[in-house]
């Protein structure tokens, strides 16, 4: 064998050695992007099934406990906020095993925090709830107390709609992966995660009337007429538009926008004074708060009005627009008060 050959075979020897190395590093570069990928949906679908356990297995019994606290025993309702504090402390360790992608470690630090701060409002309401129901000369401070730890519930529900569930979106786009608040393109992202069902709760005055007791620093202590109280929200609309709960909405932010809010005296009574509230949360910016109250609307008849916001909302991104018909004294469910969307302003 001549020099030559010997020569071109080492090299050919050679070219199939780099071809069989590239060709590794091709498949090993493939299967760690394979499971990176796989590792933030995984991420994803974690966070979003902890979110509906949370709302079923906390959130609805913990307001129910509270909603029927007044024809109940007080130790009775104690012992079941202590046992939802333990489920609540229960998914926080859950939450922490999960396995998360460095794309997700903001998230995940603002999703414990926004479970704490739930797990702890809840814990000091099992402190307070014996007092608020004992009728002692304590009882309406204990009253105001609870209320005031809905501004917990309240703030977790921000922290998770405008922090966790934005960096978990970007997360996933940033990596390739299609992905969508309402699952209509690709991975669907949990926009939001109502611990506080309707923001009617931050009020001393409802909180009282659902525990059958006495605000320190509400404005009413009068009894409800007998019979039932309430009212059901029908639709939200601008300029004609129903808005939609199953996909983004998109809705021009100049001039600011003013929603029309129909909705239903459910109840067997005439109604006064009926407050309802648009809040309006961005990616960025403090939340655009707007309010009417609504002079009186009648038993078995819809009514409607007009809440316009005070300032054009952020077009930077994906906002929550949360919508509620603030409950009446006497109104033992706030199931059918309040509406949640996503919408992009333009």
């Amino acid at each position: 064998m001549d020099n030559q050959t010997l020569l071109v075979r080492r090299l050919v020897a050679a070219g199939a050695g780099v071809l069989v190395l590239v060709l590794l590093v091709v498949l090993i570069k493939g299967c760690v992007d394979n499971g990176r990928i796989s590792g933030l949906k995984n991420y994803n679908s974690n966070v979003r099934s902890l979110v509906a356990q949370s709302k079923n297995e906390v959130t609805k019994p913990f307001f129910q406990a509270l909603g029927g606290a007044s024809g109940g025993q007080s130790t009775q309702v104690q012992e079941t906020i202590n046992q939802l504090t333990s489920v609540a402390d229960e998914e926080i360790s859950q939450a922490q095993g999960f396995d998360t992608p460095d794309e997700m470690k903001q998230a995940q630090s603002d999703l414990l925090l926004a479970l704490s701060l739930r797990r702890d409002g809840i814990a000091r309401v099992a402190d307070d709830i014996q007092t608020a129901l004992g009728g002692s000369a304590g009882s309406g401070d204990a009253v105001d107390r609870i209320a005031a730890q809905m501004q917990a519930f309240n703030a977790a529900d921000v922290i998770y709609s405008q922090r966790v569930a934005p960096l978990i979106l970007k997360g996933l786009k940033d990596n390739g992966i299609s992905a969508s608040y309402d699952g209509s393109a690709g991975e669907q992202v949990q926009p939001y995660a109502e611990f506080l069902p309707s923001i009617s709760w931050m009020s001393p005055d409802y909180v009282a009337s659902q525990l059958g007791a006495t605000s320190a620093s509400g404005s009413s202590s009068a009894t409800p007429a007998p019979g039932l109280h309430g009212h059901s929200l029908d639709s939200v609309s601008v300029n004609g538009v129903d808005l939609t709960s199953s996909a983004s909405n998109h809705i021009a932010a100049t001039p600011p926008p003013t929603f029309t809010v129909k909705f239903t005296n459910g109840g067997d009574n005439n109604e006064t004074n009926v407050k309802v509230d648009v809040v309006v949360t961005g990616s960025s910016g403090a939340p655009i708060r707007a309010q009417r109250v609504v002079p009186s609307t009648t038993a078995g008849q819809q009514a409607s009005v007009d809440v316009p916001l005070s300032q054009s909302p952020s077009t930077s991104g994906p906002a929550t627009i949360r919508v509620t018909v603030e409950g009446v004294p006497g109104e033992r469910s706030l199931d059918n008060n309040t509406a949640t969307y996503t919408a992009l302003f333009q």
